[in-house]
């Protein structure tokens, strides 16, 4: 996970839109001109439309007042707060069963790899603790705050 440059703890929104690449265009065309502290951004689709996870590198106040100018946007159909997870897939040789208890990350073994996901620094004390052979980390993901958000 990218660290804040600011020293203010990152802020995770999340955009649903419709509208395909034109649509994406005017999404980063309004991070860049607005100059958006994004430390971060993550890309994906189902088949509700596109979805992006942006990581604001301002504090919580400035991230609500980004979060309403893309909520504006015409393609936006929601937009709001969301909590961080990681998601990592590894290979190690390790008992990584106590290891994921202690850090607090949610992992479990499918086919001989460990997938790991939990808070950013979470998973990253987990990484360094079990002594990884190989990983595959997906990034930051979005998640929507439980009690409201999207």
């Amino acid at each position: 996970m990218p660290e804040s440059a600011t020293g203010v703890a990152l802020n995770t929104i999340e955009v649903r839109f419709t509208g395909g690449m034109l649509a994406l265009n005017r999404l980063l065309m309004t991070l860049q001109n607005k100059r958006m502290p994004v430390a971060g951004f993550t890309l994906g689709s189902d088949s509700d439309g596109m979805r992006a996870t942006i990581l604001l590198d301002c504090p919580p106040e400035s991230a609500l007042r980004y979060t309403a100018l893309i909520s504006a946007l015409e393609d936006v159909r929601e937009a709001g707060p969301a909590e961080t997870i990681e998601v990592a897939l590894i290979e190690t040789s390790r008992d990584w069963r106590e290891l994921a208890e202690q850090w607090g990350v949610e992992a479990h073994e499918d086919d001989g790899t460990v997938v790991a996901s939990g808070e950013p620094d979470k998973v990253e004390a987990f990484l360094a603790a079990v002594g990884v052979e190989d990983a595959v980390r997906v990034g930051p993901l979005a998640r929507p705050k439980s009690g409201g958000g999207i």
